[in-house]
């Protein structure tokens, strides 16, 4: 659990303090905290470092659990994550995918896409481009049209339809000035 804390900058170590005197009870208190530069922060409750760590653990945890079902369903997994927690969660599903296991993710994350696709042009699991499929989901009026789109062995995104990104290439050439822009 700590290591995939780590690879998405979430937190660095992990403990549990059981709540009360009773061995046996059922109460709990999950708390992490960061390294920075080699040097421990102090030891924090979920509940003040944020939502994103608190809603990530769950998902952490069955993707790492030695009896789960061979597939996993997850939806939006990156909701309430910094966008580096994103690409991290990423790297970690290109882990857990290596290992044979079937994932099935639904995203809204360029930062996840973008991290799987290094993942797999760097090699940095044995997970390769076969194994990873994106399908997009392209509206056009009333209808939804669906469109598979590959990565190639050098991360590259292939078989695109033209509206695929347009949004963020539109937005990147306006902030670079490209686009023809008002006097402010």
């Amino acid at each position: 659990m700590e290591l995939y804390g780590r690879k998405t900058g979430l937190f660095h170590d992990l403990r549990i303090r059981p709540l009360g005197d009773d061995p046996g009870s059922d109460s709990f208190q999950v708390q992490v905290r960061q390294r920075v530069r080699e040097v421990d922060g102090p030891w924090r409750y979920l509940i003040d470092v944020g939502y994103g760590v608190g809603q990530i653990l769950p998902v952490i945890i069955e993707l790492i659990r030695t009896d789960a079902p061979q597939m996993l369903l997850l939806q939006q997994p990156e909701v309430h994550l910094h966008p580096s927690a994103q690409a991290g969660l990423g790297s970690i599903l290109c882990d857990v995918a290596s290992s044979g296991r079937r994932i099935l993710v639904e995203t809204h994350s360029d930062h996840l896409i973008n991290r799987v696709r290094m993942d797999v042009r760097d090699r940095k699991t044995s997970l390769r481009s076969g194994d990873v499929s994106i399908l997009y989901f392209e509206r056009g009026g009333h209808n939804v049209r669906i469109h598979s789109v590959r990565v190639d062995d050098c991360g590259n995104v292939v078989d695109q339809p033209p509206s695929y990104r347009e949004f963020f290439r539109h937005e990147v050439n306006r902030s670079l000035g490209i686009y023809h822009m008002r006097d402010c």
